[in-house]
């Protein structure tokens, strides 16, 4: 049952608990797992649209036999780069799943990077080649650093990281904080998206979304056997590069249906859709099967994945004292 009191937790709060990506993969994993299994509820996303590619989304989830019941409002204005503000805000609400009381709310920023970073280990995890060694990311921001940290957990022969980002600096500023962070790891800034690409076993794409900017990755950019995986729709591979693919997943198919039928968005993904990342959590469909086949992997957000990142943060928050107690 639910504690006494309502737990705040703000952005300085979540960044001090010391949470680290394994322990964040682990549960983004096991809450795909729970979908996948048909024991969770996630409904579609409620999307609000504004100006200049802006847009809010209300993300819900429960997961019964997991113990997590809650739901997310985050705010993605791409506009706010060029004041100094952060591009995503948020904040998430968790509830008892016994009784129904709120237990906390908590900024949403960084859950949702270590969420998205890790949904992309995830796919990595089910559809990468066993001998992976290179990855590619396209886009240097927060999901796009939260990403490397994910692959380099479920990735053991990880050596080389190629990047790019519109901006030279934070391509740079990336480049030296990987090799910072994993000494092991040789990382390069590269003048081009395709050039990061280039040998990579993973190529993660996590770019601004702008309606005005065309896809900067083409049909010859993933090479024979690598994984594609998308973490800003469809925004930076065009759709000869998604049809080159031999199959397409991604991490809720239902979702990723709903929002191709409200556009404008996703009109040129792939008919078919191979599966997503909870029935191959579940082991209901078959990841990769050959050394050869190129595959992707398109990631939009799931719900489960917010509120059991949520779960793991307010437990480590109980456990360190960390926080503000308000009255119900």
């Amino acid at each position: 049952m639910s504690e006494v009191g309502l737990l705040y937790l703000s952005r300085g709060d979540v960044a001090g608990l010391g949470v680290a990506m394994p322990e964040v993969v682990a549960a983004v994993d096991a809450a795909l797992r729970e979908k996948g299994c048909g024991r969770a509820v996630v409904p579609p996303k409620l999307s609000l649209h504004g100006d200049a590619g802006a847009f809010s989304q209300a993300m819900a989830a429960a997961m019964p036999a997991a113990g997590g019941l809650g739901v997310k409002w985050v705010t993605i204005f791409p506009a706010n780069a060029a004041a100094g503000l952060p591009t995503v805000n948020g904040l998430i609400v968790v509830n008892d799943p016994v009784d129904g009381m709120p237990e906390a709310v908590m900024d949403a920023a960084l859950v949702t990077a270590w969420r998205t970073g890790a949904s992309a280990g995830v796919a990595a995890r089910y559809l990468a080649g066993a001998d992976a060694d290179g990855v590619g990311v396209v886009g240097c921001g927060v999901q796009g650093r939260a990403a490397a940290e994910a692959l380099a957990v479920v990735l053991p022969g990880l050596r080389r990281v190629r990047c790019h980002d519109a901006v030279e600096q934070a391509a740079r500023r990336f480049a030296g904080d990987v090799a910072a962070r994993h000494p092991g790891l040789a990382c390069t800034a590269c003048a081009t998206a395709a050039e990061a690409a280039r040998g990579a076993a993973v190529v993660v794409t996590a770019i601004t979304m702008r309606d005005d900017a065309p896809p900067i990755l083409d049909a010859d950019a993933l090479e024979p056997g690598a994984l594609a995986v998308a973490l800003d729709y469809d925004a930076a591979w065009s759709p000869a590069a998604m049809a080159a693919c031999d199959r397409f997943f991604c991490d809720d198919t239902a979702q990723l249906l709903a929002a191709k039928a409200k556009g404008p968005r996703l009109r040129d993904i792939p008919e078919r859709i191979a599966g997503d990342l909870g029935e191959l959590a579940a082991g209901r469909v078959r990841g990769r099967t050959t050394g050869t086949e190129r595959l992707f992997c398109m990631n939009l957000g799931v719900a489960v994945e917010d509120v059991a990142t949520a779960r793991l943060v307010l437990a480590r928050a109980r456990e360190r004292g960390i926080g503000t107690s308000l009255p119900r």
